[in-house]
């Protein structure tokens, strides 16, 4: 993966991970307002089982160009993880709270693998850039956890109106950088929209695959980003 001068990530999943406790614990909190005692344990499970959902329902939706960057969505999905722990009552209050809250960062963390390999890949003269479905906030999210300044260039769905897997999004990409398709190599931890959407607009593409999900896949494939370099 050395020779290739640009390297460009997706976000979410890739280098954003969701704070499950921090989450969980907001689920048990407002439960805890409307008179029902939830467990933590079984808040937390819910929440990931959601999380390892997500690629399926956002293949069926391109949320991040809805209205009000996919509020519906997210208040759909925000609700569901209610009704998974048994919540029966109106919920709306406190699905706008968490969805707000998200908007506002509090949910986002980075793996522990970010700072570290974004740090080297720099020191080594690599152009490094994001190509991510997200909401318009990506950039002020990444300021937050402090890794904005690794990256030249910024293709957000949400602003550019489209989304990945479309060819379209990715061409988008390859004028930010400036730099021909060959010296370009995306890196996401999806086959639907990052490596399938990449090799489609003609670009080498590394899958993440930090569960293991896809050990017989074919092409390049890295469990952490330490293996970049």
């Amino acid at each position: 993966m050395i020779h290739y001068p640009v390297i460009v990530f997706d976000a979410g999943g890739t280098l954003l991970q969701l704070n499950r406790e921090a989450m969980a614990q907001t689920y048990v909190s407002h439960a805890a307002k409307i008179g029902i005692k939830l467990d933590s344990k079984n808040a937390h499970a819910v929440i990931e089982q959601l999380e390892s959902e997500m690629p399926i329902w956002q293949q069926a939706r391109k949320v991040s160009l809805e209205k009000d960057n996919g509020r519906e969505f997210w208040d759909d999905f925000y609700t569901e993880g209610f009704q998974r722990l048994g919540v029966t009552r109106d919920v709306s209050a406190a699905v706008t709270d968490i969805r707000e809250r998200f908007q506002r960062a509090e949910f986002e963390m980075l793996f522990d693998d970010v700072q570290p390999t974004l740090r080297e890949l720099v020191a080594r003269g690599k152009t490094l850039g994001i190509l991510s479905n997200f909401s318009t906030n990506l950039e002020n999210i990444l300021h937050h956890l402090g890794v904005h300044r690794y990256f030249k260039f910024f293709v957000v769905s949400a602003a550019v109106g489209v989304e990945k897997p479309d060819p379209r999004i990715f061409d988008l990409t390859v004028g930010a950088a400036n730099r021909p398709r060959s010296e370009i190599v995306y890196v996401g931890d999806s086959l639907f929209h990052d490596v399938e959407g990449a090799h489609n607009a003609g670009l080498a593409a590394i899958l993440l695959d930090r569960r293991n999900r896809y050990p017989d896949f074919g092409g390049a494939r890295v469990k952490h980003l330490r293996e970049l370099v």
